[in-house]
């Protein structure tokens, strides 16, 4: 069945609508034309999709998925769930969600955007740059971009810039043009059950491709790329064919000297903070010259790029204390995030809120994280968010917290979700920067924060 046809009167339900990869599929359906309806126990994050006319209902129900042309799913809804138990009697199609975005994408060239970390952003910088290149590409993002009024941006059907996520295996849907690699590291061992078979995954994704481009400072993208068998183009510092060199760093933003593959010389600067997202924007030029679109644009919408929902998102400044809310939640991405504000915010005491993502995650990176963490001045560490998993005898937030105290930070550890802001409240002195980490609720804390200040 054609999932996207504007033609058909009945609407595409998702289950889960307001998760980052759905409400992309479904801002894209609506777009289109096509009828929409959705279903989430948290259903404010599909506020972009609603106001375009999406139906969304709060919590879950059979009668949702009467008179749906389908019903689309993630690997995070159990298989016997009541909504898909009443469509499959009704004999209404269940797609899991990596099948229908590899329909909405198959008529075009794709630039699938993999990795450990660094997939929303660059999926969006690469989406920017090719926009001001002139290929119009759509855009597919695991992040909210206030431009783009959602996380999708709906333009050809030419080229499309995809997040390729690798939890479910789910890139694996996807047949790239151009695949792009950040970086390969242990993550979601449960759907692989080795870091071998997750590295043979990513191998089998960029070997479809007619160009990778992957990153050149990470160890598991290293041995992914001496298995590859199709044209590689290492992009980072060091011995990279994208090599970033001369590189500054200061409040505003950063900026280097680019060497390109044929030597040629650019400079690439940027307004966000971090040696990361110079990396990130490097992949993204990258990707602009595999498709042979125009450099200077693409370059001048780097520069102007200021980020998406949850990735270094600056909420604002009250009572003399920045806040900042972000999405890190492995090791590497504690360590890029936090290195990032001391670069934005030099001088100033940093207080990290951090709260652990999924239980079997906490499992294993635990005591990194907590040594990554120790590079604030001040941790709060909360319990485990665990979404879809089941607590893990023995594992819990207090994990993280010590390994912080033993790595030397001050730290506190709170298990009580509903006390956390105001036991962070409590500790902040004018000229803080407090920034929340974690991929859970964890962002409504900043939130708070930001309300309780101002309102003081």
């Amino acid at each position: 069945m054609d999932l996207f046809a504007p033609s058909d009167p009945r609407p595409v339900h998702f289950m889960g609508i307001a998760g980052a990869g759905m409400s992309a599929l479904a801002l894209i359906a609506r777009r289109q034309g096509v009828p929409v309806t959705g279903c989430d126990p948290e259903p404010s994050g599909a506020a972009d999709v609603a106001a375009l006319g999406a139906v969304v209902h709060p919590g879950h129900d059979p009668a949702h998925v009467e008179g749906a042309r389908a019903v689309v799913v993630t690997a995070a809804v159990p298989p016997h769930h009541a909504e898909l138990e009443r469509a499959r009697a009704l004999g209404v199609p269940v797609v899991p969600r990596k099948q229908a975005l590899a329909q909405l994408v198959s008529a075009g060239k794709v630039v699938g955007v993999s990795g450990t970390h660094g997939k929303s952003t660059t999926t969006v910088m690469t989406t920017e740059a090719l926009i001001a290149a002139d290929l119009d590409p759509t855009g597919v993002a695991g992040g909210r971009v206030e431009a783009w009024g959602g996380n999708a941006r709906l333009g050809g059907n030419k080229l499309f810039v995809v997040e390729s996520d690798e939890y479910d295996q789910a890139f694996l849907a996807l047949t790239p043009s151009i695949a792009i690699v950040n970086n390969v590291e242990a993550d979601h061992l449960e759907c692989y059950g080795s870091l071998e078979a997750l590295e043979t995954a990513f191998v089998t994704f960029a070997n479809r491709a007619e160009r990778v481009i992957i990153g050149a400072n990470d160890a598991g993208a290293a041995r992914v790329a001496r298995r590859l068998s199709v044209p590689v183009w290492r992009f980072g510092t060091g011995e990279a064919d994208l090599r970033l060199t001369e590189i500054e760093q200061g409040k505003d933003g950063s900026r280097s000297t680019l060497v390109l593959p044929d030597g040629h010389r650019i400079t690439l600067a940027l307004r966000v903070p971090g040696l990361h997202n110079l990396r990130n924007a490097t992949a993204a030029v990258g990707a602009v010259l595999a498709l042979g679109g125009a450099l200077e644009p693409a370059l001048e919408a780097l520069a102007r790029y200021g980020g998406l929902g949850r990735r270094f998102e600056r909420l604002g400044k009250s009572g003399g204390i920045d806040i900042v809310d972000d999405y890190a939640h492995h090791p590497s991405e504690l360590a890029a995030t936090l290195s990032a504000a001391r670069q934005a915010f030099p001088g100033q005491r940093l207080v990290a809120v951090f709260q652990p993502h999924l239980y079997s995650r906490t499992e294993t990176h635990g005591e990194a994280m907590g040594r990554e963490l120790a590079a604030a001045d001040l941790v709060f560490v909360t319990e485990v968010y665990g979404a879809r998993e089941q607590p893990i005898p023995g594992v819990s937030g207090e994990r993280v917290a010590e390994a912080a105290r033993r790595a030397g930070a001050e730290t506190i550890f709170e298990p009580d979700r509903s006390a956390v802001t105001r036991r962070v409240l409590a500790s902040l002195l004018p000229g803080d920067i407090v920034i929340t980490l974690g991929a859970g609720d964890i962002t409504r804390v900043s939130r708070e924060l930001f309300e309780c200040l101002r309102s003081a």
